[in-house]
């Protein structure tokens, strides 16, 4: 797992949030990527975060309390609904030789849904 194998002290990870089809996007490419409906359909995809069945554990048993300050929001109720949209979301750490490709994405009208360019127009 080190990046070289000459280092002998670190190893490093990635930190993923994983991403399903979008429920709006019932069209696929030749890569099975969620197509976008027109006019966006010629160089977009459409993409949700992925969600856990139930809560991760530190947000069912509370263990998220003493960091809730790291968490999105100006005072307590904001930083908690931040907590709560993200108590459900699927994250991994991966090797980063294992990154096969890169999205160029953008958010779309809430957090939880996103837009990818397929083809860079330059």
């Amino acid at each position: 797992m080190r990046n070289p194998r000459t280092n002998t002290f670190s190893v490093v990870f990635a930190l993923v949030r994983w991403l399903s089809p979008h429920l709006n996007a019932v069209v696929r490419d030749t890569h099975k990527r969620p197509i976008c409906a027109a006019p966006f359909d010629i160089n977009h995809a459409l993409w949700q975060f992925t969600t856990t069945p139930q809560r991760r554990w530190p947000f069912v048993h509370g263990h998220h309390d003493r960091q809730l300050h790291l968490f999105p929001g100006k005072d307590v109720a904001e930083r908690q609904s931040s907590a709560a949209r993200l108590s459900r979301a699927r994250y991994d750490l991966i090797q980063l030789e294992s990154i096969e490709h890169f999205m160029n994405c953008t958010p779309v009208d809430n957090e939880s849904c996103l837009m990818e360019t397929i083809t860079l127009p330059f």
